[in-house]
Parts: structure tokens; sequence; C-alpha cells
């Protein structure tokens, strides 16, 4: 039997929290509005953890919540290129970027449940740009990062979601000294596209990715972990603060099971505040299977996306973070 539980809800302290949690532990919850005034941006997914001001809360049976939908502000990247006195990457790192054709790793045709809602990825939907025709299937990736993170991994691409075609960015020069930046344009999909890659500290990787339209798009990656298939996956959030408002920052770690070096970071953060409010990814992989799939959720504008060696940098990135009104 489902009892259904429909009421408009104001959030304020924790108080009205814990009744909000109570009344909604049941099957069948729908709530029609829910109005969050405390410092956090969104009540978690069924089975998910967030942080109160108080302390942890296990969601049996919640709804996302976007306070930040009607935001307007912009989040962008400082170009740091100092450690600031912040957890930096792992010191010991191999920079191994390098250029392949795009179905070397694993053709994505063959696994359509890690690319969902979005069109087949075969040759005749990836587009040249302003790309030579001889290089419109070779894409970008990494081969190990030493310490066997991955197993060429990467074969970055931009997605149009209106056209439902793709496209990979070939990324010149690769494998620059830290604190080395380059900027570079990519025209296809009718848009232009902004680009700025490259190490800006030990042992992070960063993509600060702009657009000169507000048509949709995602940006992704996939290939093969090094954990062979025994890999430990962790959806984090952390919140951080900007002027006056309270930002979840979303990443996920990936690391190979029993091991405190072989593992790495990513973060997704959307150029809209909007946008940062839920979750900024997605990650498809089966149980036992090092091949996998990351993307960003739909986004519009741009997003920063930072990639990490080993430790947690979200204070790092947080810093390299700043927010016009």
């Amino acid at each position: 039997m489902f009892v259904y539980f429909m009421a408009t809800v104001s959030i304020s302290d924790q108080s009205d929290l814990e009744t909000f949690l109570n009344s909604s532990n049941v099957n069948g919850v729908l709530t029609t509005t829910v109005n969050v005034n405390m410092p956090f941006s969104l009540i978690p997914s069924n089975g998910e953890k967030f942080l109160t001001p108080i302390g942890e809360c296990l969601i049996t049976n919640g709804v996302e919540i976007n306070t930040l939908a009607n935001h307007t502000g912009v989040l962008y990247s400082l170009n740091n290129i100092l450690d600031g006195g912040f957890t930096v990457g792992n010191v010991n790192f191999t920079k191994d970027m390098y250029t392949d054709n795009y179905t070397e790793e694993y053709d994505p045709s063959d696994y359509p449940e890690y690319f969902p809602n979005m069109a087949p990825f075969v040759d005749s939907n990836i587009q040249q740009g302003d790309k030579l025709e001889n290089a419109r299937l070779t894409a970008c990736c990494w081969d190990d990062w030493g310490n066997d993170v991955f197993d060429d991994w990467g074969y970055f691409y931009l997605y149009d979601v209106e056209s439902g075609k793709y496209y990979f960015p070939l990324f010149s020069p690769m494998n620059t000294a830290n604190g080395i930046l380059t900027t570079q344009t990519f025209s296809v999909f009718g848009s232009i596209f902004t680009i700025t890659h490259g190490y800006p500290v030990q042992g992070i990787f960063k993509f600060a990715i702009s657009v000169n339209n507000s048509k949709p798009f995602k940006f992704g990656m996939y290939g093969n972990m090094g954990s062979d298939g025994d890999e430990i996956i962790s959806h984090l959030r952390h919140l951080y603060v900007k002027g006056d408002t309270t930002i979840p920052l979303h990443y996920v770690k990936q690391q190979e099971d029993g091991d405190s070096v072989e593992l790495v970071y990513t973060y997704f953060v959307p150029r809209k505040v909007s946008q940062n409010g839920l979750r900024t990814y997605n990650l498809y992989q089966e149980s036992g299977n090092d091949e996998n799939s990351l993307m960003s959720k739909e986004v519009t504008n741009g997003l920063t996306v930072y990639f990490s060696k080993t430790n947690d940098v979200k204070n790092w990135v947080v810093n390299d973070l700043e927010m016009t009104p």
C-alpha cells in the first residue's frame, strides 16, 4: 500500500528538517512544494547521505531539491597555478596524454547503456567540426598516469544535445609542465568552444570550458580504469561559500579496492551557479567491469572539470573558483 504525503513544506531549522524526513519516510512519498532555507543545497535521492549543520542524515525516500535553480551567478576558474597551501595531487605522476582512434579501448556503440538518452555513439554521429577529416575519429586520452590509475581512459568529447552529435577536441600541446595552461578554440555544432587545459599544479589536470551561446551540451569521457574489476566508487559532495551563497561541489572518487594510491577524483563545476544544486555528472559502470563512461549532466554556458591523482583536492578546487553575482 502506498501512502502519499502532499503538502507545502518550509524547512528553516533542524526541527523542521527532522519533521520532514520523518513524515516522508514512507513508500510513495509525493511532496508538492519544498522550500529550503538552510545552508545546504539539496535533499538527496533515495539511499544517499548528506550533511546538515549538526550531522549526517540518511535519506530513505527523499526528493531532490535544487535551491540554486533561480541563481543568476556564474562560477569560473581563476587559473591559479600555485598550491596556495592546499593539498594538491600525488607527486608521483606520469603525464601521458596521447591521441588514438575513439574505438581503440572500447567501441562506445557496444555500450549504449553507458550513454543513455543520447544518440547512438557511432561514426555517422561524429562531426568533423574544424578538424581535418582524417582526424575526425581521433580523440585524446590518458595512458596510465602512473600506478595503473588508467588503462587508456579519457577519449574526451563534446556532445550537442539538440543535434545528437559528438566531437572529439584535440588538445595541443599535451603533457606540459605544471603551471602551463593552454587555451584553444574549437568550432563545431554551430558553436565556438573555448577550452583552457593543462596541469595548474602538481597532480591536478583541468579543463575550463566556455561556449559562445546557450545551446545545451555535455562534456564526457570513457575508457578503462586500471582497477582490474575491483573498483570502489564514491559519490561525494562538499559545501562551500562564495559571497553569500552556499554551493555544493559534486565529485566522484574511483579507487582500486585496498589501494591508497591508485585512485582518481573528478570534480564537475558548471559555470552557471543554478546548475550546481544537484549532482553535476553521471557515471556508468557495471560491477566487475573496468570499462566505464563519465560525463557532465546537460549544461549551458560551460563548465570546469578537475582531475586529481590520489588526493582529494576539494579545497584547492574551491580556492580556484570565483563567482560573479
